[in-house]
């Protein structure tokens, strides 16, 4: 792997925020990039050797203000929006996937209500059922009561259900995901010699791992059965590595 990095003519970091760049927090709110891994970051954003892209299921706007680095690109709701070279762009969504968001979102903020920890999070584009402080007994009932209540947009092909960790995306419809995010920007960059590693440690990073058979994909912590090379085991490993990266190219 080492080898690969040194020789490749353009370095494209694709990564993960949430249990990657930052530790995974009890509430998205708590959640703090470390000042040392927004250095690196830094860094790494002024090497004309290296593109660094952050792809997260977190809305744009709020992924760019936690990490707050420019000539960065922002890809947030897991690939529906994104940030680059100063635009806002988004993947089209169909009227009758907004409209069944409209119509779903006070069902389920009536079941995050009933259970103690839960919280419904409107990301525009997108909704997100975080339970990670539910109480355990109370998380299947949840989880039901989600299914239930989206089981006629799901059906319809309006919507579609994502399951991530302590989490579930509603999101609207479309064969879109992460890989087909990062496909897309390493698409953009076509006529160098590219070197794309893409880290993560979410279920939805595997569909980037998949996307990107010819680059560098690692997961982070758990990875029997992932689709990626590598691995490491945590984010002070992630950050080490974007160190070693960074004095090595500079």
């Amino acid at each position: 792997m080492k080898e690969q990095i040194l020789k490749s003519g353009h370095t494209v970091l694709l990564l993960d925020y949430d249990g990657t760049l930052a530790p995974i927090a009890p509430s998205p709110e708590q959640s703090a990039l470390p000042s040392s891994t927004r250095s690196v970051l830094q860094r790494l954003s002024r090497n004309p050797r290296v593109t660094v892209a952050l792809i997260s299921g977190r809305p744009l706007a709020d992924l760019r203000q936690l990490v707050g680095v420019r000539n960065l690109t922002y890809v947030g709701n897991h690939g529906l929006e994104t940030w680059h070279r100063g635009r806002r762009t988004s993947v089209a969504v169909p009227g009758r996937s907004r409209e069944a968001l409209s119509r779903l979102r006070p069902t389920l903020a009536g079941l995050v209500k009933d259970v103690p920890g839960a919280r419904l999070e409107d990301k525009g584009l997108s909704l997100a059922l975080h339970y990670r402080l539910a109480p355990t007994s109370q998380v299947a009932r949840l989880k039901a009561g989600i299914r239930r209540a989206a089981r006629p947009f799901v059906r319809s092909r309006a919507l579609s259900l994502l399951n991530g960790r302590k989490i579930i995306e509603v999101r609207p419809g479309l064969n879109w995901t992460k890989g087909d995010a990062a496909l897309r920007l390493v698409k953009r960059m076509r006529g160098r010699r590219l070197l794309p590693i893409c880290i993560g440690d979410d279920r939805t990073d595997e569909d980037a791992f998949g996307a990107l058979i010819d680059g560098i994909t690692i997961r982070v912590g758990a990875h029997r059965g992932s689709k990626a090379r590598y691995y490491v085991r945590n984010v002070r490993e992630v950050a080490a590595l974007l160190e070693w990266i960074a004095t090595q190219l500079a």
